[in-house]
């Protein structure tokens, strides 16, 4: 048994497919299948169920993939001692995120790391919250951003930052900086796709003191934040997005905030990853980065 074969099997056990797990270990399909064969004859088991979709652990695999993900963390905590004694700091940092911290948080974050740590690539995927979860869960993103509290075993969360919620409208629309929200039920609504943790936090927040949603008239739906903003400036309707974007956006498009009178909206940010995954130096150093930005935001 070898740390190829390990790898190969906690692959495909994230992939469910040999062929995809080839590609991310940059290996051929044979060679992940030969080195998946070897290990179910030294163990004398079959680990994955294979049928002409996808492959499935057996229980078998399900009780060894515990122990496989121990001897790569030990493997990994080994190299991290080691490289972290010869500060140099190399490899990926795969990071599955929310709109806005994709946009508010990461390009400072990674601009620094960048200076610090050269070698280090950074791969960046914009994703709904419930997606997100499944890709740290899976280990299939070291790290998560998103903008709600999870409380789950599997998981840790960090809290990174508080970011305020604001109403947005075309600086031609007649809208005062405060209005009655019963005024909403003139205008058509931009809003997120019902999987946004934004648009969850706005709704969740509005029951929570007594609005009604229903006075929200979706016309569009859509987590293309160029595309909400522009449809915004266009007179298409109104919209809410982070502050911090709101400030980046006017800069450029006439486009106005404007607040809820009695609607307080806020919401946190949190970095997630898996509690059984044993982090790479480069994302172990990243997120204490993250953490030391947190008093900047």
């Amino acid at each position: 048994m070898d740390f190829r074969q390990l790898e190969a099997f906690v692959n495909v056990a994230r992939y469910k497919n040999f062929s995809r797990a080839g590609k991310a270990l940059y290996l051929s399909q044979p060679t992940i299948s030969l080195h998946i064969s070897n290990l179910e004859k030294e163990l004398s088991t079959p680990l994955f169920d294979r049928t002409s979709k996808e492959v499935n652990l057996t229980p078998a695999g399900v009780e060894f993939l515990n122990y496989a993900l121990d001897m790569i963390n030990m493997k990994n905590r080994a190299l991290h001692n080691i490289i972290s004694s010869q500060n140099k700091i190399s490899g990926s940092i795969k990071i599955s995120t929310t709109t806005t911290p994709s946009l508010v948080l990461l390009p400072h974050a990674i601009e620094q790391f960048q200076n610090m740590h050269p070698e280090v690539k950074f791969i960046v995927e914009e994703k709904s919250t419930n997606v997100i979860l499944e890709d740290v869960c899976s280990l299939t993103s070291d790290l998560g951003l998103i903008g709600v509290h999870v409380e789950n075993e599997r998981f840790v969360s960090r809290h990174l930052f508080e970011d305020e919620l604001v109403f947005i409208c075309s600086e031609d629309t007649a809208i005062e900086n405060i209005v009655d929200i019963s005024e909403l039920a003139k205008y058509k609504f931009i809003t997120r796709s019902d999987q946004s943790s934004t648009r969850i936090e706005l709704e969740r927040s509005m029951v929570e003191q007594g609005y009604d949603i229903g006075l929200l008239d979706n016309v569009v739906e859509s987590d293309n934040m160029n595309l909400v903003v522009k449809l915004v400036t266009n007179g298409v309707g109104i919209s809410y997005l982070s502050k911090t974007i709101f400030e980046c956006y006017r800069k450029n498009m006439p486009v106005k905030s404007f607040q809820i009178k009695g609607l307080n909206l806020s919401r946190s940010i949190h970095l997630i990853t898996n509690k059984r995954r044993t982090l790479s130096p480069a994302g172990e150093d990243f997120i204490k980065l993250l953490n030391s930005l947190k008093d900047q935001m």
